[in-house]
């Protein structure tokens, strides 16, 4: 096929599974199975990891960054020379289904849209699905000619937050439809995030700036729910009003499904299996409906306080005029 998959490894990698680190045998199993998939696999890392990751002579070839952590704008550069038409871009740390009729499902959608992949989360300690949404996409694969069209923040990079909701709301506004299968075709081993509140509410407010000046056909609803969730003057909470769940399943909800086939074949009755299984969809229920409480809470109490803003006027004027009021009716001139 060879198909070119990109990512950027870690130049280390652990993964503790009943006290041993599985860490290097996991990153080697997550590129085999890209490689089992037909896909030439390319890192991009700063030169000094690129020297690390050599020691583990994994079958991938490498390009330099000249960021600490590579910027999505180099991954859409260098999809967009690459020598196949279609392209893609994943998590380092994930372990794709290479079941043969997913990767063409997966490749199919890719010549008109972004096929967005979310993972299934697997418990260290057990084994089996977590049951939890990461509310996040660990895979795109797309047209390298759609890459081409597209403009992205220059600050944003991989494993950044934002990047997985940014990278595929550039390609609505663009007119790309988005896609994504009906079963999980990506599976991690969960671990301990590095996670940065700080960091989180700075891309956010990023990413409601950069598209709140946005406004066409396929956006229409996004820009809506955008701009309520600006009106309650979300952007300066904590959790942004719950903007990012309801962000994470409007991607979600306006991605159109992708069939393996259009026949009950034996793939379409795995992926049920899988999806089943996993409780793929089950697990987002939660946050749908956690997603929805947060934002009419911001909204009841954006109207809240404005209602109270409104009335403030009124009280800090009262004693005057009950004071003006006492004086009228107690003077000799009347």
């Amino acid at each position: 096929m060879g198909l070119t998959l990109f990512t950027s490894l870690p130049p280390s990698t652990t993964r503790i599974v009943d006290g041993y680190d599985f860490g290097p045998a996991y990153q080697r199993a997550c590129i085999a199975s890209w490689i089992a998939a037909g896909f030439d696999v390319v890192s991009l890392n700063p030169e000094n990891e690129i020297a690390e990751l050599r020691k583990y002579d994994y079958p991938i070839n490498y390009l330099i960054s000249p960021n600490p952590r590579p910027k999505i704008f180099e991954f859409l550069k260098e999809a967009s020379r690459s020598p196949s038409d279609l392209t893609g871009i994943i998590n380092a740390d994930c372990l794709l289904l290479n079941y043969p009729a997913f990767v063409q499902g997966i490749l199919s959608g890719a010549r008109e849209g972004l096929v967005m992949l979310e993972r299934v989360n697997i418990d260290p300690n057990n084994l089996l699905p977590t049951g939890q949404t990461c509310l996040g996409f660990d895979a795109f694969f797309f047209n390298k000619s759609h890459a081409s069209r597209l403009t992205i923040d220059p600050d944003l990079a991989v494993g950044q937050p934002w990047w997985d909701y940014w990278f595929p709301m550039e390609f609505v506004v663009s007119g790309i439809k988005l896609l994504r299968p009906q079963s999980p075709l990506v599976f991690h081993l969960d671990h301990e995030q590095g996670w940065s509140q700080a960091r989180w509410l700075h891309y956010g407010r990023k990413f409601m700036t950069r598209f709140s000046v946005v406004d066409g056909t396929g956006t229409s609803s996004f820009s809506a729910g955008l701009h309520e969730f600006l009106g309650s003057g979300s952007a300066e909470k904590d959790d942004l009003g719950g903007f990012g769940d309801w962000c994470f399943n409007w991607l979600r909800d306006n991605a159109e499904y992708l069939k393996v086939s259009q026949d009950p074949t034996a793939a379409e009755l795995f992926g049920r299996i899988l999806a089943a299984i996993t409780n793929f969809d089950g697990m987002h229920a939660t946050t749908l409906a956690l997603a929805q409480a947060r934002r009419e809470l911001a909204l009841f109490r954006a109207q809240h306080e404005l209602a109270i803003s409104r009335a403030q006027p009124k009280q800090r004027n009262r004693p005057f005029l009950l004071r003006l009021l006492r004086v009228l009716l107690t003077s000799k001139l009347y």
